[in-house]
This record gives C-alpha cells, structure tokens and sequence, in this order.
C-alpha cells in the first residue's frame, strides 16, 4: 500500500503534529503522508543502534567509577561529587525505583534505571577549574577516559558533543517528534564511531544487524513512490 494514500490517517494525527510534515511539500498531503511514514521507519531503525550504545556507554562508565570507588554505588562514595544535574538524575532514579516497591535498590537496578543524560553528563565539563566538580579533572582523567579505549587521539569534548547530539535524538524518538530534519547520516556515523571507541565490537555487531543506514538512504525513494516499511 502505498503511504500516501492512507488518508484515514489524518484523522488520527493532531493537526498541529501533522503540520510539520505538510510544511515540509508545502501541503501535499500525499507527500506528507509517505514523509511521516518515512520518519516512522528511521526512528524504529536507529533505535537499536542507539540501544546498543547507550548500554555500552553507560555500563563501560559505570564500570570504571566502581573501579575508582571499590562499589557499586560508586555516587554515594563520599569522595565523589556531581553537579545537580547528575545528582538529581541518580536520586530520581532510586526514587523511581522505590515508588515501584523496591526499597533499597541495588547498584544495578539504580544504573539501569538512570537516563541516558545522567552518562552523557559525565563526560561533560562539570564545573571548569573548581577543585571538586571540574570533570575532566576528577572523572575523565583518572579514569573515564578508560571507557573508550579505542578512542585514538579523540579528546573528552568531542565525545561529550557526539553523545549529547545522540542523546538529544534519543529523546525525539522516544517522544515520537519528527527526526526528519536531523543530521541523520552524521548522527549515524557519531553513533557507529562512539560505538567502536568503547569496543569494535559494539561498532561491528550494530554495522551487521542494523538497517539504519538503508532506511537514511531511502528518503527521496520512500517519499517518491510510498513504499515503505517500518
């Protein structure tokens, strides 16, 4: 069937969300349509690369803070101190967790339940130059930098940019937003070369199983003719 000629699925759009894509062919509903469905595809297709890398980036972050602390619950060393953001990010996590009936959450039922902007918050600058809260100094080099040991001469900031722009992606995925204007070929590469810094595995396994790349290759095809599968 071809994307464009669900018309029934107007009716089921909020004006205002369908908008943005009759904007986009200057209210070609067909266009638009065969447009929306498009989205639809890429965002199921980069959502397992970014699956992938969220888990790899925050449990190779995790990793090397307990190596630092000796646990688990490495945020509640009395040596390490976070900027509100993070800190707010973990006890929002632990609150979550205690709402649905756990009491005392583990280590790893908290790290699996913080966001990905809690990680990618980590590998930003913290506060510059203050003797606690500086991350490059109290984090990075002593040891987040670890993390990504295939990361050649790439610095702390490119990382940190890379992520939050794949961080910032996530989220408009997550809340089902139009990704179609995004970078999404460079956000595609910033995931698959993050990937590989932490393991050429990660790289290697999303590369093999993933169909993003096809699907940003067939924008101008899907919305020429309206075949499209998501």
């Amino acid at each position: 069937m071809d994307a464009g000629a669900a018309a029934g699925i107007d009716a089921l759009l909020s004006e205002a969300r369908f908008a943005r894509y009759l904007d986009r062919y200057s209210g070609n509903r067909v266009l638009a349509r065969r447009l929306y469905t498009w989205n639809l595809a890429a965002s199921s297709a980069l959502w397992g690369p970014i699956h992938v890398l969220e888990i790899a980036v925050r449990n190779a972050l995790h990793d090397r803070l307990v190596e630092r602390t000796g646990r688990g619950d490495w945020w509640a060393d009395t040596h390490v101190h976070l900027c509100a953001s993070e800190r707010d990010s973990i006890d929002s996590a632990i609150a979550t967790l205690q709402r649905r009936g756990t009491d005392n959450p583990s280590s790893d039922q908290v790290v699996a339940a913080t966001s990905f902007g809690l990680w990618v918050g980590l590998t930003g600058d913290g506060v510059p130059r203050d003797r606690l809260l500086s991350y490059e100094t109290t984090f990075w080099q002593p040891r987040l930098q670890h993390a990504f040991p295939h990361r050649g001469e790439r610095r702390r900031k490119y990382i940190h940019a890379r992520l939050n722009d794949i961080r910032v992606l996530r989220n408009r995925i997550a809340h089902h937003e139009p990704i179609y204007r995004s970078p999404l070929q460079q956000l595609h590469d910033d995931i698959l070369e993050i990937a590989g810094m932490v393991h050429p595995d990660a790289r290697q396994f999303i590369e093999s199983h993933s169909r993003a790349q096809e699907v940003i290759d067939q924008l101008q095809e899907a919305v020429t003719t309206g075949e499209i599968t998501f």
